[in-house]
């Protein structure tokens, strides 16, 4: 068997100069330092944050700018650059627009983006460098970035080139193409630790930038699960999607970015809740829709009626899984009618035309009407199956790379600190295991549709003991309902007090099998409150948690705009965004406040990672295949 695989392999090398060649690559390219590694976390729809982020490289590219341009330029020369790399095409129209877009302007610029390639791009390999090209301008890109403009022969030649550029009116085009691989050299791979989906406007754009992202992985959140589950056919949690999106308002992102028609809903709502002004289900409102343009009165109305059939969903769910333990969380079942009370308390609306006291889940024919379309919507909808796939292709519940140990969410724990033991189809898992187990659940919902996973795709969005979400309860029904803190208190798994325990984290990170001195578990999905002084930083620095308010809802809270976390060559960073308006205006040099954590001294070189690792076999296999090569 052994000889037959090098025999197969031997074919790909013609030669065994072939095999010498890769083998020089291979070893020298060890000795190259890492690439910068960028962490994101609960962006939750805020696309325009999140692609400034992104295309600014956390605020790498304005400090490598200040390095690189020193005092040879000015400040407000510098900001200029970073504008138009950020966004080149917003910079270029509004420069057309007010007349500066001069020959010699264009000229200049290109000669800067060059030159500021080279140095941004100058850690990475050749052919690493190349892979970022594309097609269009290839040569002449190659040309630039690689020709030493400063020796007299090669000088001339050299301006010619961006002189033609600018000659033939391919400058504009041109810059977009280098500003856009400043951006994308800038950031070597991309971590997102969850809930890319709900709260914000704009999860769809997200989605389809990182479609277009080389080199990404997404570890899910509860809200991605949520969206994954109900593509794979759980109607509550199709349910659940839309409930949450008219609550924000996100009428565009479901119908324009979707294609989900949310015309049943609308005409069964304003019919079924005519009278009912339905106050306490008014949306909260942070982004003002362009395309479906309906009133809070209406979309209260539509919020009122879809969460009524979302209850009767859970309810009936929770019914044919005995084993979640959930019987406190179905609402319409423990409500007395009759008194309209809830475990005791009041109802703050008692007005429910479409529930039958003696059998409350059942759904009208209209509601039925009405989630079967939306399901269908699902279903069906081309971009929304492409950007779930995405999840499912490049996603899992849980990732290790480098000495990170990425989840959302938390590994479910006892009050001793020991590892919880969960439950599921009459077997008991904790740890690693749990997740692994979990993990096989959610890809089994979607590529085999069967009933029983995607009903643990519910539990996992909010059940008890899900790791992803790791809370007593989620209080979407008693928020709206009912007064009493105490019944709409959310209790957290021990995980996030003790996780600041450095032994919990060592504990956590040795079942995983993360070793080494170099070691930490990031985190997201729990909101740093920073205004109350709480830190992102836990465990004498081997928990790092990065959800600090991207998503607008949660900035009174957290009083920062987020945290995104930078692991490159020298030391793992923290950036900490202070401005949200600073962010998400198109036209700002943004800088957050980086805080160097970890410093890595010697600095870490692509043998210290876990490509490093990948890169030692694949020599060893080819230094073995050189030593069999003519007996073969």
């Amino acid at each position: 068997m052994e000889e037959n695989y090098f025999k197969l392999l031997k074919e790909y090398y013609p030669s065994k100069s072939d095999i010498r060649n890769e083998l020089i690559s291979l070893n020298a390219k060890l000795y190259l330092p890492k690439g910068t590694e960028y962490f994101f976390s609960d962006v939750h729809g805020e696309a325009q944050a999140f692609l400034q982020l992104l295309k600014s490289a956390s605020g790498n590219i304005r400090e490598k700018t200040s390095i690189h341009f020193g005092d040879t330029l000015l400040k407000e020369e510098q900001d200029k650059l970073c504008e138009l790399i950020y966004n080149p095409k917003a910079a270029l129209h509004q420069m057309e627009e007010n007349g500066e877009l001069s020959d010699n302007y264009l000229t200049i610029t290109i000669h800067r983006l060059i030159s500021l390639f080279r140095f941004v791009s100058t850690k990475y390999a050749k052919n690493y460098v190349r892979q970022k090209f594309g097609h269009l301008f290839t040569d002449i890109v190659d040309e630039l970035l690689y020709t030493n403009d400063s020796e007299f022969n090669k000088k001339e030649y050299y301006d010619q080139l961006i002189e033609n550029i600018v000659k033939y009116d391919a400058a504009e085009e041109f810059i977009i193409k280098i500003t856009t691989m400043i951006q994308r050299i800038s950031v070597d791979k991309l971590h997102v630790v969850g809930d890319i989906y709900d709260r914000g406007p704009s999860p769809q754009i997200i989605m389809d930038e990182l479609l277009t992202f080389p080199n990404v992985d997404i570890q899910w959140g509860n809200h991605d699960v949520e969206w994954m589950g109900a593509v794979a056919g759980n109607k509550a949690l199709v349910a659940a999607c839309i409930a949450n999106a008219i609550s924000y308002n996100n009428f565009d992102m479901l119908e324009d970015g979707y294609g989900i028609n949310l015309r049943p809903l609308y005409e069964f709502a304003i019919i079924t809740y005519k009278d009912d002004p339905c106050e306490l289900f008014m949306p909260r409102i942070f982004d003002t829709n362009l395309y479906d343009n309906i009133s809070s009165e209406i979309a209260a109305k539509m919020f009122k009626a879809i969460s009524i059939i979302r209850y009767k969903l859970d309810g009936k769910l929770i019914e044919r899984n005995p084993d979640f333990n959930m019987d406190d969380r179905n609402f319409l079942k423990i409500i007395d009618f009759e008194n309209s009370t809830y475990k005791g308390a009041d109802l703050k609306d008692s007005n429910f035309p479409t529930v039958d006291p003696k059998d409350p889940l059942k759904l009208t024919k209209m509601e039925e009407a009405v989630i079967e379309a939306l399901a269908l919507d699902f279903k069906r909808g081309t971009k929304l199956n492409r950007h779930i796939e995405l999840l499912y292709e490049n996603g899992s519940i849980y990732k290790i790379e480098n000495g990170s140990l990425l989840f959302h969410g938390c590994i479910p724990l006892n009050d001793d600190g020991s590892l919880m033991e969960v439950e599921i189809w009459g077997d008991y898992y904790s740890g690693k295991a749990l997740m692994d187990k979990f993990d096989e659940i959610a890809r089994s919902a979607f590529y085999n549709n069967d009933q029983k996973s995607l009903d643990i795709m519910w539990y996992l969005f909010y059940g008890k003991q899900s790791p992803i979400f790791g809370k007593s309860q989620f209080s979407y029904f008693e928020n709206i309902f009912i007064e009493d803190e105490a019944l709409r208190k959310e209790i957290y798994n021990p995980y996030y007090k003790l996780s600041n325990e450095e032994e919990i984290a060592d504990m956590i990170l040795d079942e995983f099998g993360v070793t080494g001195a170099r070691r930490r578990i990031v985190n997201g999905h729990v909101p740093v409150k920073t205004k109350k002084g709480e830190l992102p930083i836990k465990a004498k620095g081997k928990v790092y948690v990065i959800d600090g308010g991207i998503s607008k809802p949660y900035q009174e809270k957290t009083g920062i705009a987020g945290y995104t976390l930078v692991f490159n060559s020298h030391a793992v960073s923290l950036a900490e965004h202070n401005n949200y308006q600073s962010i998400t205006d198109e036209a700002s040099s943004y800088r957050p406040n980086i805080k160097e954590i970890e410093v890595l001294h010697p600095r870490m070189l692509i043998k210290d990672t876990d490509e490093g690792k990948n890169i030692r076999q694949r020599i060893e296999v080819l230094e073995e295949l050189l030593e069999r090569y003519d007996n073969l």
